[in-house]
């Protein structure tokens, strides 16, 4: 080898910390034409190894300037390495393929490698390289960073990337400023680049566009108001206030603004208390939109799944099906919503709900004396439009419900088409409705409901009066709205390719084997993701966090169990439920969530008051959740556990609450 070629790159690469390369060498053995004068060996991506961790070792030979021998085709011995998933020796490999030979998945117990090259004559060349080992227990440093950070500053942006910093600088050789870059270059820009991944932020920001073009033209409220004048009692606003919550399924803020300030004026003059108008609807807005088919949250929660269940070794499985599967194992959303609907059907309530109920009801005060309350005007009509001027109009209620439809049927088309030609150019010729969901392309099919629901909503803008110019102008709004959940999910891809690339899950299952009970995961799972949505205030956030590790070793833990497949996708499926559902849990118990403010704003209630009043209920959904998630690791059929769960949340509520009495 000519090391002259390569010392000032060398030289640079180590000033920089970014060198991939270890090289090894050798004296050339002459008489030899097919051997090549020496070779390079890359253990992992340069950085010191750690213990444990799998990494891919190339070996290139090398000719006499130092450049790439394409044709050598001979074979090598090793020492030192392991395969990962068994821990056998690997002695040799080969044949090399156009100078090149690597390895997959494999471990350096001791930190060096032994190479010999053998050529189709038998001549061999010998050289070696080597690397530091450190504590495997660091692979676990970018979630811990990201969740310590998350929970100290509440800034889950900077706490993202912070672990996706950390995570690069121990993939790339402990240089802070190479790392920093390589964070960017190597993981979030590759993130971006995906196709999947950039389906999932179009159609994420083109639904975000046509809420937007619904709530400024005022399509949505005209919906409400006129659904609000068939409202006479307190118990009907009550239920009219749940079931609006519950039909704006698509997004969460939009559900909250709408809903709260539509529906304050009528809650008002039927004395119902601002605490309890602000849990209608925030305890209706994230559970719906969390379980919804089709929802912001939808596009970002498959997007996060998508991303990791090749780790979980679901790889096979399409992720909006998985997603859909794994909505009845979301007990806490689903359990919201019935005490949401038990508490406004019934009239019944307990704790501080109950005291400010009978406060509205005897002394006429919604609000307390001296609440604080939060006020944010919601306007309808686009930001450059005069209320008095004669161009401004007054849209109609189908402005709302049109283009929701035609999201939810251009979905199902898209669904069908899609799985259809697929399984035809496969050859398929028995074609079940199942088989057709479970191959069709889910990312596309929501990419263009999302578009084409945007340009439907766009063109019934226009036909009631609204300017292109104005139209356009909301529809950015709109798009604007969701830039930071967009940005969080991004970091989410990040840390998750960092995590994979350290082997976070490989070494929580092995440190976890036989202490860690797989049946308990999913418990586990919704706990966890509930104290770090309550000490964030981000669901978005503690989502992003936990999927891409808890996820993965959801399917490790079953392999290791020995579950068969079906078992094992069920397994994972209430994983994931529990993290979505924990992140709403901890997300209702938060006063510095952005949907609880969101909330006491669009329903003018004392912020303070509104978690007081909600807490209580939040807790107890989640004391029915706990045994549900451990009777699911137990192997029991979601069939019973969901109406078990039902009917304890139902005895619990009914036990615990009284009636408000009313002159109706």
């Amino acid at each position: 080898m000519n090391p002259s070629r390569y010392l000032w790159v060398l030289w640079l690469s180590s000033a920089l910390g970014v060198s991939p390369t270890l090289f090894a060498q050798s004296s050339p053995t002459p008489d030899s034409e097919s051997l090549p004068t020496s070779f390079m060996v890359e253990l992992g991506r340069g950085g010191p190894l750690l213990d444990g961790m799998p990494i891919s070792v190339r070996i290139r030979a090398l000719n006499g300037s130092g450049g790439i021998q394409h044709s050598f085709q001979g074979r090598v011995a090793i020492q030192g390495l392991v395969r990962d998933e068994d821990e056998t020796a690997i002695a040799f490999g080969g044949p090399f393929v156009d100078g090149e030979f690597l390895l997959d998945g494999v471990r350096v117990p001791r930190g060096k490698v032994a190479v010999q090259l053998i050529g189709n004559d038998g001549a061999k060349v010998s050289g070696q390289a080597s690397q530091s080992i450190l504590p495997p227990v660091l692979t676990l440093l970018p979630p811990l960073i990201a969740i310590v950070l998350a929970i100290a500053t509440r800034q889950v942006l900077l706490s993202l990337f912070c672990g996706v910093w950390v995570g690069a600088t121990l993939i790339y050789g402990f240089n802070p400023l190479a790392s920093f870059l390589r964070a960017v270059d190597s993981y979030v820009l590759p993130a971006l680049a995906d196709t999947d991944h950039a389906t999932v932020i179009m159609f994420s920001l083109s639904l975000g566009g046509m809420v937007g073009v619904m709530t400024a033209t005022g399509g949505i409220r005209s919906l409400v108001q006129a659904i609000s004048h068939r409202t006479k009692s307190s118990r009907s606003g009550q239920v009219y206030t749940a079931v609006l919550g519950t039909l704006i399924f698509f997004d969460d803020y939009a559900n909250s603004l709408i809903v709260g300030n539509s529906m304050r004026p009528l809650t008002d003059s039927l004395k119902i208390s601002r605490e309890k108008l602000s849990f209608l609807v925030d305890a209706t807005a994230a559970p719906v939109a969390t379980i919804g088919i089709i929802s912001t949250w939808t596009a970002y929660q498959i997007g996060l799944v998508a991303d990791n269940l090749p780790a979980a070794g679901l790889g096979d499985q399409r992720a909006y099906l998985f997603f859909v599967m794994s909505i009845p194992f979301s007990f806490y959303s689903i359990l919201m919503l019935l005490l949401v609907y038990l508490s406004a059907g019934t009239g019944r309530d307990f704790g501080a709900m109950l005291h400010a109920e009978k406060r509205a009801v005897t002394t006429g005060l919604v609000s307390r004396e001296g609440a604080q309350t939060l006020v944010e005007v919601e306007h309808d009509s686009p930001p450059n439009s005069d209320p008095n001027s004669s161009e401004t109009r007054t849209a109609h209620w189908s402005t709302a419900v049109v283009p929701v439809v035609c999201v939810v049927l251009f979905t199902l088309l898209g669904l069908i088409a899609t799985g259809y030609t697929n399984l035809r150019s496969e050859g398929v010729s028995d074609i079940r409705l199942r088989d057709v969901m479970g191959a069709a392309e889910s990312f596309r099919s929501l990419l263009w409901a999302a578009v084409g629901a945007s340009l439907i909503v766009a063109c019934l803008s226009r036909l009631q009066g609204w300017s292109t110019s104005d139209i356009i102008q909301a529809w950015t709004r709109g798009v604007k709205s969701l830039v930071l959940a967009v940005l969080i999910l991004l970091l989410a891809w990040s840390i998750g390719a960092v995590c994979a690339d350290l082997g976070t899950g490989h070494y929580i299952l092995a440190t976890t084997k036989g202490a860690l009970d797989p049946s308990y995961l999913p418990v586990l799972a919704f706990v966890v993701a509930g104290f770090i949505a309550f000490s964030t205030g981000t669901s978005y956030g503690t989502m992003a966090i936990l999927i891409p590790v808890l996820l993965p070793l959801g399917g490790q833990l079953s392999n290791q169990a020995q579950l068969d497949s079906a078992s094992t996708l069920a397994f994972c499926q209430a994983t994931t439920a529990a993290i979505l559902g924990g992140a709403v849990f901890g997300d209702h118990c938060s006063p510095i969530s952005d949907t609880t403010v969101l909330s006491s704003m669009a329903t003018g209630a004392d912020h303070i008051d509104h978690v007081r009043t909600q807490l209580p209920y939040a807790m107890l959904v989640a004391a029915v959740c706990i045994p549900c998630y451990l009777a699911v690791g137990w192997g029991w059929s979601i069939y019973l556990i969901l109406p078990v769960g039902i009917t304890i949340l139902s005895a619990a509520f009914l036990l615990l609450s009284s009636v408000v009495r009313r002159d109706q």
